[in-house]
């Protein structure tokens, strides 16, 4: 009982900490880990392997959107390399122009087809004129490298136009003479066919190593607009497809795609649209984790939704229904709880044969209790009735009695035993478990004695202060022998005091501690003797010892106090009780 108030006392936290819906939870959460583990794991293996096909995807579509200029590019370079080679065979500057000017004739995609030297001094082009590049800006790099190029010029100084300039070198006898350069004029660039009509593609880039813009599908001149914000063109430049997501240099979101389209030489960047399907899926829709965390709550509300329906609101019903039978002995007229679980329901079926027992073994002990009390009281009344008897008995014989002696000791015997039938009385009487009220006992018995002393002492103003107390016989009976006592010395001793007043002062007080203090005051005459050896003395000193307590006696020259405290006992049970 004390642990379950405890419990009930207890924090909200503690209580739900404590309940039956949160082990279960941790209990589940520790079983379904593992498996959320590897749904994790396995929802990231299908989202990279949805991610990696999704990328396939925007690299392939990258990279069929930049065909045409694949094809005009490579068909520069084939041409380049073919008059590399023919070079051992055009030794004559004239000879040279005129199959040069006729190759650009014949092949409408080239503007201008020059051999360009190492010395930098042009004299062999399909312009018919010479020119000295040795001046430009990376000439003697491009020289030096004695690699394929493939640049860009939107203002051609020979031909005047925006041209990609494709650069392949020649050789005489395996050692490097110059470069053959192709001019492709953007104009003649064949016109789309389709290829960049997919969903969320915005533009198609073709861009050198060096990151210099070669093409684009919108225009030239704003295409750096869609290059990655923070980055270099020239840094995008790998021999690996890739993409990845980024802003634009209008700080828009952006899925770039670099796919290498020509010997590491050219590369395309496709530019898509961050809100496109394509895109999306490259994405993905929701972190990997989301799947198997929502599978976690839903399994969670599916065991608590179970458990609830199961056990908790039935454990409740019944719980609920014990304490109403533990504060006032009912029981519900129908079942508790519908359709439990057969373990609940031998539960709930052992606990109504519990309370039915406890129902019946609880009137069989009321019915003892209450047979018990009127043996009780018949005795007590029965007592009374025999000690008022004896009362009778010697009054008679104080009748009849001569000696003046011989009827006082009748009469103080015959007040003591009346005091003892007016004990049993109060017992018959009692509604308090066997207890006295002591204050209406001591109250009668005082009244009582100073109506028969008033015979003889008239006038005698009496007061009498009590308070409310209970005591069991063991107290009572000496209590009441003992103010019997007093008050019959009190009237033997009384006398006027100084102002010729007769009067009797009686209180019984109790303190917090459950301390009596009884307190019997007389007036007497200075001729009174208040000091007694005689039977009443001792009999008040050792009703005095049986209650625990001690008297205390002091006079002065025209009043007695008599002073008793003890302290009140509790029922003590003998072994035969038990």
């Amino acid at each position: 009982m004390i642990e379950r108030n405890a419990r009930e006392q207890g924090t909200a936290a503690d209580r739900f900490f404590g309940s039956l819906r949160f082990r279960v939870l941790a209990m589940l959460s520790v079983a379904l880990l593992p498996i959320g583990l590897i749904a994790v794991s396995q929802t990231r293996q299908v989202a990279t392997a949805q991610r990696e096909a999704s990328e396939l995807v925007l690299l392939t579509r990258t990279e069929k959107a930049s065909f045409n200029e694949r094809i005009v590019i490579e068909q520069a370079r084939g041409a380049a390399r073919l008059l590399g080679a023919l070079q051992d065979e055009l030794n004559d500057a004239a000879e040279c122009e005129e199959y040069l000017r006729a190759f650009v004739a014949a092949n409408a995609r080239f503007s201008f087809v020059g051999v360009l030297p190492k010395s930098g001094k042009m004299e062999c082009s399909s312009a018919g004129q010479s020119y000295d590049f040795s001046g430009f800006e990376g000439f003697d790099a491009q020289m030096a490298a004695e690699t394929a190029n493939v640049t860009v010029n939107q203002d051609a100084p020979l031909s005047g136009k925006s041209v990609i300039i494709v650069s392949e070198p020649y050789y005489e006898l395996g050692v490097f003479q110059g470069m053959i350069t192709i001019s492709v004029p953007h104009s003649a660039l064949p016109a789309g066919d389709g290829n960049t009509d997919f969903e969320g593609l915005i533009n198609v880039l073709t861009f050198n190593a060096q990151g210099d813009i070669l093409t684009s599908s919108r225009s030239l001149d704003s295409a750096y607009l869609d290059t990655p914000n923070g980055w270099k063109l020239g840094e995008l430049a790998r021999s690996d497809a890739y993409s990845f997501s980024a802003q634009d240099k209008l700080q828009q979101e952006r899925i770039f795609s670099v796919v290498p389209i020509i010997d590491g030489t050219v590369f395309t960047l496709g530019v898509w649209d961050k809100t496109s399907k394509t895109a999306q899926r490259f994405l993905g829709p929701l972190p990997p984790w989301v799947f198997p965390v929502l599978m976690w709550i839903a399994s969670l509300a599916v065991a608590l939704f179970a458990v609830h329906r199961l056990v908790i609101r039935h454990v409740r019903l019944l719980g609920s229904t014990m304490k109403q039978f533990a504060l006032d002995r009912t029981l519900p007229s129908t079942r508790t709880t519908f359709a439990p679980s057969v373990e609940l329901a031998d539960m709930e079926d052992d606990f109504f044969a519990m309370a039915a027992t406890i129902l019946q073994d609880e009137a069989e002990l009321e019915d003892n209790i209450r047979d018990k009390n009127v043996l009780l009281k018949e005795v007590h009344h029965r007592v009374k009735n025999n000690l008022q008897l004896i009362s009778s008995i010697m009054n008679m014989q104080r009748r009849r009695a001569t000696q003046t002696e011989t009827r006082d000791v009748l009469a103080r015997l015959q007040d003591r035993v009346l005091s003892l039938a007016t004990i049993h009385r109060d017992l018959y009487q009692s509604q308090s478990g066997g207890r006295v009220d002591a204050s209406s006992l001591v109250s009668e018995i005082v009244e009582k004695s100073v109506e028969i002393g008033e015979d003889t002492n008239k006038e005698v103003t009496r007061t009498v202060d009590v308070d409310p107390i209970l005591l069991y016989p063991d107290q009572a009976v000496p209590l009441s022998l003992l103010v019997a006592e007093a008050s019959t010395n009190a009237m033997k001793y009384l006398g006027p005091d100084k102002s010729g007043e007769q009067w009797i002062d009686f209180s019984l007080k109790v303190d917090d501690k459950h301390t009596c203090t009884m307190t019997f005051k007389n007036s007497a005459s200075g001729e009174n003797d208040v000091e007694s050896t005689g039977l009443g003395a001792q009999l008040i000193n050792a009703f005095a010892m049986q209650l625990g307590g001690t008297v205390e006696v002091s006079h002065a020259v025209d009043h007695y106090i008599m002073t008793l405290q003890f302290q009140i006992a509790d029922f003590l049970e003998e072994s035969a009780d038990f």
